[in-house]
């Protein structure tokens, strides 16, 4: 049994720790590949540190990591005292309940409360610029969230320690906060140290509550790996998280190291203990003010113009890689010379449409510049949640945008959009695991065969994810009939077992190393999926029964600060030098004439790339439903119907396809920790009765042996 529990722990360790190690193992690898170690190489930690994004991510999120766990900690200590001076225990009950909240929650609702919260606080104390609070705001929500873990770790070393200690330290002279500070601190120090440690480490991994709070102008570094998701996520950052994974490890191995009490140098270590404490905290001041004067937390020059963009992952040339520039910093330098002002763009990135619209929707945040697609700025108009402009006069470079795109279905009259690019849905699938006759003969059912069962991805949004079923089936993707709806739940249902997943950005990562077979996404994702080094053959093709059509727009929102540098943004994105760039690194078709007549960029694509992008789409967004593969643009829903649909994607979600074997493997698991945890009870039980036993044995004999001395010798 001693070997049996050895086992299983090495498994439940390799099971936690080998993902952690090849990540680890592949920062040092000398080329891009997840899949193949080429040789050691610190290339990617050199490029880490020359990455300025990177560095200001890591940056922000170590401030707000450090200064949230020293606001926890204080307040946390505190709390856990206050706790324990209640006496009456029905209050106290409710109170530690309480403050077990946010540590209970699912950290999206939390997020979403947190949000909605400032979202108040700026309207009570109409405060029009959410960056003025932005950072406040992240450092309220992370310490929020960070103190129930804070109060878990000191509360029972109050309990233990009990108040003799103090009340003798009053005996002797102290007041109660000399006598907590003097005696009782001291003792509970390493408690103390050890859930500071615990909140760092807590802020320093969010994503899902940063994601709802942070301002524009402040990323942590979760928050811009998640932007970098679309793509292929580049090694410099497996190199910061490798730094990063082995800081948390060498501050978890500190916390829970435990001191001799029986050492007779344990009061200068805990001296020692306060007196790092105080350096940490000093340098913690120093950092902060460096990293505000340098960040945007600080109010910036009057004269410095700041623009919030919200844009899709990936969809915009940002210099990451060394083939295309930046266009953001373009645009900076453009306007600085124009106008003669600095402008600082803070650039944000979403995954799906509703998550823009939630953002728009309940945020306090404010953007100047957002991206949709079709149908969700037909939604945002009728939410009235965009500002209206003279597109022809304000932005000059709109003569460049080809007429087919202009006076569209969701913005007839060309006064809240100006169109970024367009493109189709399709297939995307590997040549060395899919028949290419498969394909042929089964089109969207593909997405439905047993053959590709485990390799089939899926997306991971309801809008995109019921269109696949409804072109297979035939069904009107705008539909307003509920069981229209009903009937494409069901063929997703029959998916479900067949899937690997449920993806968005994901999916670059899954095609690109080869763990899937098949996947629904947009063409000018493959192509770019296509030429990135290291990747299997992958093919691309638009099913017969149809397809979407869809057009991505750059709009202004009624919340912009800056509506007038968010023109001369959009105009800027028109002109030559950025279009041509953008479409180079997006890889999705162009509506500006000067990309789409570049000869530079026509080459650059290359023939199979133009016909995939522009050859085989329709000429009239209008005009061309069902003519050309029988594309269909997304209009946006009724309420009753949006409402039914969210119900369904997350009936859909919740439905367990679980393979039954894997059911059986986790009742067999279950039973044999259950049947381990009870026959070591039992053995230990054992072993404690027969040492009693043996022990009462010995007593007896002893006292039987006493017995005949005093009657041998009276």
């Amino acid at each position: 049994m001693k070997y049996t529990s050895r086992i299983y722990l090495g498994i439940v360790f390799a099971i936690l720790y080998i993902p952690i190690l090849t990540l680890i193992l592949f920062s040092f690898n000398a080329s891009e590949s997840t899949a193949v170690f080429t040789g050691f190489s610190l290339k990617w930690y050199r490029d880490l540190f020359a990455n300025p994004d990177a560095f200001t991510a890591l940056r922000n999120t170590l401030v707000l990591a450090i200064l949230s766990a020293l606001l926890a900690t204080v307040i946390g200590t505190l709390a856990a005292e206050g706790i324990y001076k209640i006496r009456n225990k029905y209050i106290k009950t409710a109170i530690t309940s309480v403050t077990n909240v946010p540590m209970m929650n699912p950290d999206i609702v939390t997020g979403m409360s947190m949000m909605l919260f400032f979202a108040a606080v700026m309207a009570i104390f109409k405060i029009a610029d959410y960056n003025e609070i932005g950072f406040a705001a992240m450092l309220i929500a992370h310490t929020t969230f960070c103190l129930p873990y804070v109060i878990l770790s000191v509360l029972p070393r109050i309990n233990e320690l009990g108040d003799s200690l103090s009340e003798a330290a009053q005996d002797l002279g102290c007041t109660p906060l000399s006598a907590f500070l003097r005696v009782k601190l001291p003792n509970i120090l390493p408690s103390v140290l050890s859930g500071a440690v615990m909140a760092f480490t807590l802020s320093l991994d969010d994503f899902v509550i940063s994601y709802f709070i942070a301002p524009p102008n402040f990323q942590t570094l979760p928050l811009l790996i998640y932007s970098m998701t679309k793509k292929k996520v580049k090694p410099d950052m497996y190199a910061l998280s490798t730094i990063i994974v082995v800081t948390i490890f060498i501050l978890l191995l500190i916390s829970n190291l435990k001191s001799d009490k029986k050492d007779a140098g344990r009061k200068k270590k805990r001296i020692a203990a306060i007196a790092t404490a105080a350096v940490a905290v000093i340098a913690v001041v120093a950092i902060i003010f460096a990293s505000f004067a340098g960040s945007g937390i600080v109010a910036s020059n009057s004269d410095t113009v700041t623009l919030n963009v919200y844009n899709w992952g990936e969809y915009m040339a940002d210099g990451s890689d060394s083939e295309y520039g930046n266009v953001n910093a373009m645009f900076e330098e453009y306007y600085y010379e124009k106008y003669g002002k600095r402008i600082v763009i803070n650039y944000s990135t979403y995954a799906t449409n509703e998550d823009l619209f939630s953002k728009l929707n309940n945020s306090a945040v404010s953007y100047d510049i957002v991206i949709p697609s079709d149908y969700m700025i037909e939604k945002l108009i009728e939410e009235d949640l965009l500002l209206s402009f003279d597109v022809e006069a304000d932005i000059p470079n709109y003569v460049n945008i080809d007429d087919a795109f202009k006076n569209t279905y969701y913005d007839k009259d060309n006064v809240y959009s100006v169109p970024y690019t367009y493109g189709m849905m399709g297939i995307i699938y590997n040549k060395e695991m899919v028949d290419e006759t498969d394909l042929e003969e089964l089109s969207w059912g593909i997405l439905w065969n047993e053959k590709y069962a485990g390799k089939i991805l899926q997306f991971n949004n309801p809008r995109d994810a019921f269109a696949t079923a409804m072109y297979w089936k035939g069904l009107d993707v705008n539909s307003t009939d509920p069981e229209v709806w009903d009937e494409a739940l069901s063929l997703l249902v029959d998916q479900k077992p067949l899937l690997q997943g449920y993806v968005n950005d994901e999916i670059f990562d899954k095609m690109t190393s080869g763990s899937a077979a098949i996947a629904p996404y947009f063409v000018g994702d493959y192509i770019t999926m296509a030429e990135t080094e290291g990747a299997p053959d992958l093919g691309f093709y638009y099913p017969k029964e149809g397809v979407n059509y869809f057009i991505d727009a750059m709009c202004i929102p009624k919340s912009s600060k800056n509506p007038e540098a968010a023109k001369e943004y959009i105009n800027f994105m028109l002109s030559e030098a950025a279009a041509v760039e953008n479409a180079m690194y997006i890889g999705y078709a162009s509506p500006n004439k000067l990309v789409s007549e570049n000869e530079d960029y026509i080459d650059y694509m290359g023939e199979f790339a133009i016909d995939l992008l522009y050859d085989t789409m329709p000429d009239d967004v209008n005009k061309a439903y069902n003519e050309v593969y029988g594309t269909t643009c997304y209009k946006n829903f009724t309420p009753d119907i949006q409402t039914r649909v969210n119900t369904l994607w997350e009936n859909l979600k919740i439905t367990d396809s679980t393979e039954i074997w894997i059911h059986i493997v986790s009742v067999l698991i279950v039973v044999s920790v259950a049947g381990l945890a009870i026959y070591k009870t039992y053995i230990e039980k054992k072993r404690s009765r027969d040492y009693r036993m043996r022990d009462k044995e010995k007593k007896n004999a002893k006292s039987t042996v006493a017995s005949d001395k005093a009657l041998n010798n009276p």
